[in-house]
Order: C-alpha cells, then structure tokens, then sequence
C-alpha cells in the first residue's frame, strides 16, 4: 500500500510539473525581449539585439558560427548588420512557443520567414524560414543563456 501511495504521489508531482504554464508577465516579458531582436534585424540595431543576453550567453547561428558572452555576440552582430547582402530583405516570425521548465527557466521556439535577402555575389538567396531556440533564465530578469538558430534547408534540393 505504501509503494502505490508513494508512485501516486510521484506521478502527481509529475503531472502536475509537466502541466506548470509560464506566468503571463513572465510569458509577456520573455516575448517582449524575443520581439526585441526582431525589431533589431529590421533598423538594423546590434545594441537592441543583444540587449538581452546574459555576460555568458552561448550563440549559435544558422551556419555554425558560435560565440560565448554579450560583448562576442555583440561584436559578431556587429560585423554581420554591415553586410548589406545579409540584412536586406524583410523578416517575420511566423510561430512562438514557450516551453515551461521550471520557474526561472522558458525555452522559447520561433520560427523567422525571410524573403529577400542575398548571397555574398547579391544573387537572390530565396525564401529562408529559420527555427531559433532560445533559453531563457531569471535571476533577477529574464536573459537568454543560450540562443541556436537553426536553418530549416533540404539538403537534396537546397530549398526549405
């Protein structure tokens, strides 16, 4: 009777974790900073873009260029938003989830489409949709500790 009472009580706990939501003002400030970096690809504001990362945040992008903490990804961004093949063109995000982990920690999947933009020879890239998942943690504030961004490219016909 014990053991049943016992896996009764860890199951609960289970489900219960597993059904915990993101408060609405943590959901409402973590979309705000997601919203931030979009904002930032359009005017093109490395600050903003990174306003949000933590001193030690890892980086990823979409070809495999990584860096670790603020002022790296900050300078990378930097050099990235001067090149004008890789900034034209117009984004929008197409999905948002927040996956719940614990009180301080929100895993938040978006999905980029992005038409326009161009390879380094100004020839058309096409139509890119990018996934970035973004970790973010609170101690204080919400900051994002890790960010990958995945390119969502069929390696037989190099189209998404």
């Amino acid at each position: 009777m014990k053991n049943v009472l016992f896996l009764v009580i860890i199951l609960g706990g289970i489900f219960m974790a597993r059904s915990q939501k993101v408060a609405k003002i943590d959901s409402i400030q973590i979309v705000g900073k997601v919203d931030d970096w979009n904002k930032a690809w359009k005017i093109k504001d490395v600050d903003l873009a990174t306003k949000w990362y933590s001193d030690d945040a890892d980086f990823t992008n979409a070809f495999g260029f990584s860096m670790i903490g603020k002022t790296a990804i900050n300078s990378y961004l930097s050099k990235v938003f001067k090149m004008d093949f890789v900034m034209s063109g117009d984004s929008e995000q197409t999905s948002l989830k927040l996956k719940y982990i614990n009180e301080t920690t929100v895993l938040v999947i978006s999905t980029i489409s992005r038409i326009g933009q161009k390879l380094s020879d100004n020839s058309e890239l096409g139509p890119r949709k990018t996934t970035h998942y973004r970790l973010f943690q609170k101690s204080d504030d919400w900051e994002i500790t890790a960010h990958l961004i995945s390119d969502a490219r069929s390696i037989a016909t190099n189209k998404h």
